[in-house]
């Protein structure tokens, strides 16, 4: 049973902002790859000779909560869908909106990945393939690259709907789902929620002996069964985006400390950093059980605080319907689907040119842009494609509509 706080009806503009910033900052991060100190001596094709602490510092700040956020929005919206449309409806949203664009996005997208990695290839005079970069336990097909977050999204819808399930054929009054709201309200309003909920995932990743520690949760972009430390940190962010909805008034409490999560989330993002360092460690590395511990406790309590804070941000200045927020969350979606190959052919393209990073890596930036939001105005958001991936076509040349949201987030 939803809390009557809930409403199926509202449309959350600075939710809409948050997650169109989760998935635009993909750009950024992916950028920064090609000047990672170290990246060259992996033999990865995209090494660009002016290599930057900075980037590689600021890619490791970003991956704390990028995608954790996200899927905390997923969830949110998720339970916003399920009172809309009931579980039926909801399952076959997901499957258009979600299932269909991964295998259309696998097929179309991900082979052309491979042209600029030869480009690359050929102008370092690489050969064989690169050194993974970072240590995947049990490597299967199929590879999901940067497009892994569609398919974990789906494994999680798949095991919330399978528990929730159980739990309603057990508790047919809802006594736990409404035991789950007091337990998230109290939590919240005495400022532990955080502590409780990046808990489980710094106890896991402690003892996970396989875990590579620079990049943060292991990222599952590989094979049909995810490694568990990612189901569970970003299964805990999908369950708390799904409780916040059924109370939507915890939003004020993170409103009113946005300020101060954000604070904690500088400082405990700042610790990680100095415990791990910037110059990226992407193969199989340890630390003393002291650092290890403190390490874990602050990479997750950070992606907890930044979720908290960017939440309440987004809340306190972010309320208002805004057009180009509204149109950057319609276009995130595609945004981000497509942007890997440009990305890289760009990075490819430059690798020769005798320019510092800090003239690169801004091009890189903003050509993607310039490339991508002409093609998604004239191309996509007003044609079949636009229908596809969010539901509907918007007529053209208009940049805000009052239509539901029914995208990923």
């Amino acid at each position: 049973m939803a809390s009557p706080q809930s409403d199926a009806t509202a449309r959350f503009h600075s939710l809409d902002a948050v997650r169109a910033l989760a998935l635009l900052l993909g750009i950024l991060v992916h950028a920064t790859q090609a000047y990672w100190p170290g990246f060259r001596e992996l033999n990865w094709p995209i090494s660009d000779p002016s290599t930057s602490l900075t980037l590689s510092g600021s890619f490791f700040v970003l991956h704390i909560f990028r995608m954790s956020v996200f899927f905390a929005i997923a969830g949110f919206f998720a339970h916003v869908l399920l009172l809309r449309m009931g579980w039926w409806g909801l399952i076959k949203n997901r499957l258009r909106r979600i299932a269909l664009p991964l295998v259309v996005s696998m097929v179309v997208v991900m082979p052309l990945l491979i042209l600029p990695f030869i480009w690359g290839q050929q102008q370092l005079g690489i050969s064989g393939a690169p050194r993974m970069a970072v240590p995947i336990p049990n490597p299967q097909p199929p590879p999901w690259g940067h497009l892994w977050f569609l398919y974990l999204l789906l494994v999680l819808y798949a095991l919330w709907m399978s528990a929730r399930g159980l739990v309603a054929a057990v508790d047919r009054r809802g006594v736990l789902e409404n035991l789950g709201d007091r337990v998230l309200r109290a939590l919240v309003s005495s400022r532990l929620a955080v502590l409780v909920l990046a808990a489980p995932t710094a106890i896991v990743l402690y003892y996970t002996k396989w875990w590579s520690m620079w990049p943060g949760i292991p990222t599952p972009i590989m094979g049909l069964v995810p490694n568990f430390p990612s189901v569970l940190a970003y299964g805990s962010a999908f369950a708390f985006g799904w409780f916040l909805h059924r109370q939507v008034t915890l939003l004020e409490p993170l409103k009113r400390d946005w300020l101060l999560n954000i604070v904690a989330a500088l400082l405990l993002s700042g610790l990680a950093l100095w415990i791990i360092g910037a110059r990226p460690q992407l193969l199989a590395h340890d630390l003393p059980t002291m650092k290890r511990a403190v390490y874990a406790g602050a990479y997750v309590l950070a992606g907890w605080f930044w979720i908290f804070g960017l939440i309440g941000a987004a809340v306190k200045f972010l309320n208002e319907e805004s057009p180009r927020w509204r149109y950057l969350a319609d276009a995130s979606f595609f945004i981000y689907i497509v942007h890997l190959p440009i990305v890289y052919a760009l990075q490819a393209w430059m690798l020769g040119w005798p320019l510092h990073w800090s003239v690169k890596f801004p091009l890189v930036v903003v050509l993607t842009m310039a490339i991508i939001l002409p093609l998604y105005h004239n191309g996509v958001r007003s044609t079949f494609i636009g229908r596809f991936l969010s539901g509907r076509k918007y007529p053209r040349g208009r940049m805000l509509t009052s239509a539901p949201n029914t995208s990923p987030g």
